[in-house]
């Protein structure tokens, strides 16, 4: 891994001067003109809500709270440490889902240390029967909590609006910060997704045409996936022999992109008793194991043959700094990538305002352009 990352220090040492002179400008970063359509679900419609029967497809499931998120993100500048259940019931499916669509959930894709790994499907309405373009979704919770249902209540319009674009939704799981350390979280993504193109005929999927997405420590994964796999690049690999289809595209929500950097927006760190999400992922303090961190860092696997990012990040986002965003979409650049970072204004980290209109149709644009 060291010597991959040898390759690359020149260009990141003269990215990271562009960086430290970009201040606090957003750079490249583009906002979204003012007076955003309104969303169609009200403050009191949006859901948390219960399990329902283990395994296969859901039925009608128990309703808790109505709440929408979870997992102790900010939503809205409150904060909440209510955990969506890991399924959907059949009143979200639907309320909030395209009519036809199909789900089946806790598909088991890989069992290590005891656990079962699982991923959901949903399946739009398809009567072409031709195969699906396929958006992957890895869910966010610093590493340390979350779910494959949770992100989904928290984006349900841009599910939505990817199922209505006769894509297949894959939402994916891995071993949280307290069940394993990087990289075995990485493997459990490349896994998932090698998984899911072995059985492409089975779910319909066409995995040559695959996009990923996802929010915060989602994010960075799907950007570490989506930089270290197209280069040729196999540090992320359980199986060589395994083909995992062809990664078109990473939309990336907040996600961090640097872990040394990322921890320099804290104060004094106790190296020995390091807590933060990122020492957790790790293992150890970034800063104990620079090594480490850049490995697990998205910037340092940047090259010429990465595919287009389109980035979201908020710029009153104090968790994970937009620093983290600019200095990923200015080492894709650099490397003659394609990719468009949008300034969200007003939001803070995991705000609602991510799943407005105006966001969904540039992620939306995005992926159709990919995929068509």
């Amino acid at each position: 891994m060291n010597s991959l990352f040898s390759k690359r220090l020149f260009a990141q040492f003269a990215v990271s001067v562009l960086i430290l002179c970009l201040g606090s400008s957003i750079g490249s970063a583009q906002r979204p003109g003012t007076g955003s359509p309104a969303r169609g679900n009200s403050q009191n419609d949006r859901s948390e809500r219960g399990q329902g029967e283990a395994g296969g497809r859901r039925g009608n499931g128990e309703q808790g709270q109505r709440s929408r998120g979870g997992g102790g993100e900010r939503s809205g500048g409150g904060r909440t440490r209510t955990e969506t259940p890991p399924v959907l019931d059949q009143e979200f499916i639907e309320t909030k889902l395209p009519a036809g669509t199909e789900y089946i959930s806790d598909v088991v894709f890989k069992e290590v240390d005891g656990l079962e790994l699982k991923l959901d499907l949903l399946l739009p309405k398809n009567e072409t029967k031709e195969q699906l373009p396929t958006a992957i979704w890895i869910h966010g919770g610093a590493w340390m909590r979350g779910n494959k249902a949770r992100d989904l209540h928290r984006f349900d319009q841009l599910t939505s609006r990817i199922l209505q674009e006769g894509m297949a939704f894959v939402s994916i799981e891995y071993r949280l910060s307290s069940q394993a350390s990087f990289p075995e979280p990485v493997f459990d993504c490349t896994d998932a997704i090698a998984f899911l193109n072995r059985n492409r005929e089975k779910f319909g999927l066409d995995t040559d045409r695959t996009v990923i997405l996802g929010t915060s420590a989602g994010g960075h994964l799907a950007s570490l996936i989506g930089t270290g796999l197209t280069g040729g690049g196999k540090d992320f690999v359980t199986d060589a022999s395994r083909p995992m289809g062809t990664i078109l595209g990473v939309v990336d929500f907040y996600g961090p992109t640097d872990l040394i950097m990322l921890q320099s927006k804290r104060g004094e760190i106790d190296f020995e008793n390091d807590a933060s999400p990122e020492a957790r992922f790790l293992g150890h303090s970034p800063l104990k194991r620079p090594d480490l961190a850049r490995a697990a860092s998205p910037v340092n696997y940047v090259s010429k043959d990465s595919p287009p990012f389109l980035i979201f990040h908020g710029d009153l986002d104090s968790r994970v700094p937009m620093m983290q965003s600019i200095y990923l979409n200015s080492m894709l650049k650099v490397n003659g990538v394609e990719s468009q970072l949008v300034q969200v204004d007003g939001a803070r980290h995991g705000d609602e305002k991510f799943d407005e209109t105006v966001y969904n149709v540039m992620a939306i644009e995005f992926i159709r352009s990919l995929i068509h």
